[in-house]
């Protein structure tokens, strides 16, 4: 399957417009960017996706490091642009959002904002995202990239812990909608500690560490502090 380059849409698109867009997406106005991305890699895997019917979760293991490597050498303020991650799930590869939260892709996209045969209800958010961190963290292709970037940095090539955080939802959901989501060191140890544990325990975890964030200046504190304080928080829960 063939892609179209890297490009950004012109203007954001609105819950309203959504519908009228993904089923006439050659109709948006875009803008090619003046930037040389491989993407060879990221389009093999998109199509290896869609070859083996790989949907939901599964995704985005998948998914991270090839998008994350093809974009990760891009300027800051085009990342943070809203309408480069809107091209990626409008235009560039709307089927990924829909197998991944929905399962399916509908006849019609009307149809796949609610619920009915063949697939559940998803959120036009996971397309259009926002300008905010909880909104970078719901559009399907920025939330990953930002959780890569968070977690490696520009010059670390171990995508492993990147991967362990995409096997549990709760931990991704919980750091991408705090603060201190956007510092890599939480980022790390929260991932290394938390991830292989029930949603309950994750949870409740993360909902500490934000309360403590009052206490502590998170900031200040090196991985191996962050490391003692959450084993201090779970031995006094054991108590």
């Amino acid at each position: 399957m063939t892609y179209p380059k890297l490009s950004r849409l012109i203007s954001s698109i609105s819950d309203q417009e959504l519908i009228s867009a993904l089923r006439s997406p050659s109709k948006i106005p875009i803008e090619e960017l003046d930037h040389q991305i491989d993407f060879l890699a990221l389009d093999e895997k998109v199509d290896e996706i869609i070859k083996n019917n790989i949907t939901d979760s599964a995704i985005d293991g998948h998914l991270v490091e090839p998008l994350h490597r093809a974009l990760k050498n891009l300027p800051q303020e085009l990342l943070i642009d809203m309408r480069l991650w809107q091209w990626f799930s409008v235009i560039r590869h709307p089927d990924l959002v829909w197998l991944r939260w929905r399962g399916s892709v509908p006849v019609d996209p009307e149809n796949g904002f609610n619920h009915g045969k063949g697939g559940r209800k998803i959120a036009t958010i996971r397309f259009l995202g926002g300008a905010s961190i909880n909104g970078h963290g719901r559009n399907t292709f920025a939330r990953l990239f930002f959780a890569a970037e968070r977690l490696l940095g520009r010059d670390n090539e171990d995508y492993d812990l990147v991967r362990r955080l995409f096997t549990s939802q709760e931990l991704h959901l919980g750091i991408s909608d705090r603060e201190f989501g956007l510092l890599p060191s939480v980022n790390r140890v929260l991932t290394r500690e938390l991830a292989d544990l029930t949603d309950l325990k994750v949870r409740s975890s993360v909902q500490k560490l934000n309360s403590l964030g009052g206490s502590f200046c998170l900031d200040l504190l090196n991985e191996s502090e962050l490391t003692d304080l959450l084993e201090v928080e779970a031995n006094q829960d054991a108590a």
